[in-house]
């Protein structure tokens, strides 16, 4: 069944499915979504959880085994599978088809991955989540749908915003929804009392004195590694979660590798800018972005992204900021191939 996060708890409280699969390149939005799931399931008692990362080391069998070792008096368990890419192969594919087939009453399968091409789209994994489970496709927010997330998003944190504090943040954060739930957190913090106007969001945007992970994006995709460094240390230094940074650079890396892709096989930059949610004042940013790399770049950044967030989660050992700054020098060089 096709969900839309608009409907998702409505139909959480309606049918609770055994598997889910949550796509889409909105890292804030698929977390809530697969969150939300998460604790319908807990309410029905599924109380365990086991989380595989879809990287180098990773191996259906693995999970197939799991799933497959449970007993009448096991606890009811949650399998969540973090995949990276789309391209599963043949034996990925089967896999996942597989655990669909086999899953119990004892075993919820949740299933995320990037924003789903259309290959993916037909493919028999996918509509069997479509047909017999819940697929949930989260799509960008942008314009009037923004503006409205923004106005329930600080409602939900007891803030009241007037018409231009909303269309002044929704201008500045332009899409990007962790920005702006870091912006409603900073102003829940700062103010007073619960109403929000145009000063009160220009003082929290316009502190110049700390940079921000999408200033540090932003920077090292115009290939100022010296100033993205920078910005780097000073996240460190202010104690930024590791994992909050990896998901923006990993966010940003995909829709550079789908506007790439676009482009290299015949499709018009402004064609392909439209589709990817491109605003006028990024255009110079990902222009001069572009000039250095190409798809195979930044597919290959992507799994370093990956591979830092598997060791910020613990998942694998390693030094995370080192991981974080290897990226960030890659992305800020030139590595275009000839």
């Amino acid at each position: 069944m096709k969900i839309s996060q608009d409907n998702l708890s409505s139909e959480l409280n309606r049918e609770l499915f055994k598997f889910y699969l949550v796509s889409g390149d909105e890292y804030l939005l698929v977390q809530e979504s697969i969150e939300l799931i998460r604790s319908a399931a807990k309410k029905e008692g599924f109380l365990s959880r086991e989380i595989y990362y879809q990287n180098d080391t990773f191996d259906w069998n693995d999970i197939l085994a799991s799933s497959s070792n449970l007993s009448l008096f096991s606890e009811k368990k949650i399998i969540e599978i973090k995949l990276s890419t789309l391209r599963l192969g043949r034996s990925g594919s089967q896999s996942i088809i597989n655990l669909i087939e086999g899953c119990g009453d004892e075993l919820m399968i949740i299933v995320s991955s990037p924003k789903l091409d259309r290959a993916a789209q037909s493919s028999k994994w996918v509509k069997l989540f479509q047909s017999d489970g819940g697929s949930l496709q989260i799509w960008p927010i942008q314009g009037d749908r923004l503006k409205a997330w923004l106005r329930i998003r600080m409602k939900k944190e007891g803030l009241i915003a007037d018409r231009d504090a909303i269309g002044v943040l929704a201008n500045r954060v332009e899409g990007n929804l962790l920005a702006a739930s870091q912006a409603i957190e900073k102003l829940k913090l700062l103010l007073e009392d619960n109403h929000v106007n145009e000063d009160d969001i220009q003082k929290v945007i316009a502190d110049n004195s700390r940079y921000s992970v999408f200033q540090l994006i932003d920077e090292t995709m115009k290939g100022n590694l010296k100033l993205g460094l920078k910005i780097l240390s000073q996240n460190k230094n202010e104690d930024k979660e590791a994992f909050l940074i990896i998901a923006a650079i990993t966010r940003e890396l995909r829709s550079l590798s789908r506007i790439a892709n676009s482009i290299e096989n015949g499709v018009s930059r402004s064609y392909a800018y439209r589709n990817n949610g491109v605003w006028d004042s990024r255009k110079g940013i990902v222009n001069s972005c572009l000039s250095r790399h190409n798809t195979s770049d930044f597919l290959r950044m992507i799994k370093l992204c990956l591979n830092a967030d598997n060791v910020a989660k613990g998942q694998k050992k390693g030094e995370v900021w080192q991981l974080i700054t290897n990226i960030i020098i890659d992305l800020a060089s030139h590595n275009l191939e000839a």
